[in-house]
Formats: C-alpha cells, sequence, structure tokens
C-alpha cells in the first residue's frame, strides 16, 4: 500500500512547508482535468498529512496496525498444556499492544 508520503515523493520527516511544495509540484504535473484520478489520490495524500497534527493522527492510526492473530497465537501456541484463563489473555494482548504502541511512537 502506498502512503501519503510516497504519493507527494516527500520524506516521512518532512514539514508543512516541504509538504505543501511536493503538493503543489504534483499537481501542476497531474492537473485534475488531465487525470482525475491521479489528481485525487494526490489531494488525498495531501490531506492526511499537510499539518503536523494531521501527521500525527496519520502516524497513530494509518500506519502499520498491530498483529493480534499472532498476539494470539503466542498465547494459544500448540503445545501449551493448558489453555490461559481470561484474564491471561488480556495481560498478554494487552502487553503486545502497548508494545506496538511504544515502537510506533519511537518512530514519531
Amino acid at each position: 500500500m502506498e502512503t501519503p508520503y510516497g504519493v507527494l515523493d516527500v520524506e516521512e520527516d518532512a514539514g508543512d512547508e516541504a509538504i505543501k511544495k511536493a503538493y503543489l509540484r504534483k499537481v501542476r504535473e497531474f492537473p485534475p482535468e488531465r487525470n482525475a484520478e491521479v489528481f485525487q489520490r494526490i489531494r488525498k495524500a495531501y490531506e492526511l498529512i499537510e499539518t503536523d497534527k494531521k501527521r500525527r493522527e496519520y502516524r497513530l492510526f494509518h500506519r502499520e496496525k498491530p498483529d493480534v492473530s499472532a498476539l494470539l497465537r503466542r498465547i494459544l501456541r500448540p503445545g501449551r498444556p493448558e489453555r490461559p484463563d481470561a484474564d491471561t489473555l488480556i495481560r498478554t494482548l494487552t502487553e503486545g499492544l502497548a508494545e506496538h504502541l511504544s515502537e510506533t511512537h519511537a518512530d514519531s
């Protein structure tokens, strides 16, 4: 899946000004009257990351999601002598999600 950064051809640590310049450059390259589909993709990418606040939201909600099925496989792995109780299940899922969120925030 292509990210808004890839669509606009900017680095993930680009600021407002660099993103705006990249957006305007892409709009000149692909005006809506020539290619409406590409223009819509460019416009949507810009709307997702145009401000610092929107970039933070993008990082939190649109980036790679935690692999919950992998967490469940870790909990319910074959060879485990017994099924975990609800408290163990919740604790393990919570720890896995917390680990994912700390990795995501470390990238921010």
